[in-house]
């Protein structure tokens, strides 16, 4: 009967390393893949394009967000610009194309002691090859 029982769990554990090896080969494929692309050309999606600060202080400086873009078409995705609406904002973007599939960050940076007092709206257009997405940082400072 301790016989069976080691069979028994060793059957299980073969039958766990088997399930999580073929998984771990299937993920390798599209290893960093977030989304299932869509047949077609390349399409910039930000799922989070309005980031609300609330209230800001003079003390917190340069602000950043790192805001997650998505090209969910079939063909690779290239940011050709960012247009800022002052020079208080700016933006910096991933220099190679996203994959189709995948992701990429927009680091976006707010220097709150260029914003008047009171309640702000700043905003970068990100323009690529799979169309253009405004980015708004939107809060009140003190």
């Amino acid at each position: 009967m301790i016989m069976t029982k080691q069979k028994s769990c060793r059957r299980a554990w073969l039958l766990l390393a088997g399930c999580l090896l073929a998984m771990g080969m299937t993920g390798c494929k599209d290893k960093g893949r977030i989304v299932e692309p869509k047949e077609g050309p390349a399409h910039l999606v930000i799922p989070q394009p309005v980031w609300e600060l609330g209230l800001v202080s003079l003390e917190e400086g340069m602000i950043q967000r790192d805001v997650l873009m998505i090209n969910d078409g079939s063909e690779p995705l290239v940011i050709d610009s960012i247009e800022p609406f002052c020079s208080c904002i700016r933006a910096e973007y991933p220099e190679r194309p996203i994959r189709p599939g995948h992701g990429g960050r927009l680091k976006v940076f707010l220097n709150i002691g260029a914003v008047p007092s009171g309640d702000f709206v700043r905003s970068v257009m990100v323009h690529s090859n799979g169309g253009s997405i405004e980015v708004e940082l939107t809060g009140t400072r003190e």
